[in-house]
């Protein structure tokens, strides 16, 4: 499968899972797809690290509950032979009180055989429980930590 299919499939698994379709986006997946997403799972249980295609029905199951509005711009996508890169911009409309909660996710997938067999991901978590919070907590945890970071 050459590097432009795969691309393409990439695409297209995310253009399912910010539309909701998990059907389509698990047909993205290997049977034995193998996830992490690198964030605190005490505050994003639904990340860390997953195993089988469950995670991908799951984790848009969990969006859908807390987000009324979920989109994305690829704004980066590289691929070669099986191996593919995407930075994607994520704008989700928090249900609760509508706010809107931005961030830039750095994705990097493997496929076998034309299907997702490893993702694994980044953002930035800080920021994000930032924004879901509604307030800055920069000020709060530098004091907290500054007599540790001088040691």
């Amino acid at each position: 499968m050459g590097s432009d299919s795969n691309k393409q499939c990439i695409l297209d698994f995310l253009q399912a899972f910010y539309a909701g379709d998990a059907a389509a986006a698990m047909a993205c997946c290997d049977d034995e797809i193998d996830t992490i997403t690198y964030a605190p799972v005490d505050l994003f249980p639904h990340l860390g690290h997953k195993h089988g295609r469950a995670w991908v029905a799951e984790a848009i199951a969990i969006q859908q509950q807390r987000y009324a509005l979920r989109k994305h711009d690829v704004i980066f996508i590289a691929a070669e032979d099986s191996k593919v890169a995407v930075m994607t911009h994520c704008a989700l409309t928090k249900r609760n009180d509508g706010r809107v909660v931005q961030f830039t996710e750095a994705a990097f997938f493997t496929l076998h055989d034309g299907r997702i067999a490893q993702h694994r991901a980044f953002f930035d978590s800080f920021d994000l429980v930032q924004q879901v919070l509604g307030h800055d907590l920069a000020d709060e945890f530098a004091t907290s930590v500054r007599g540790a970071m001088e040691r």
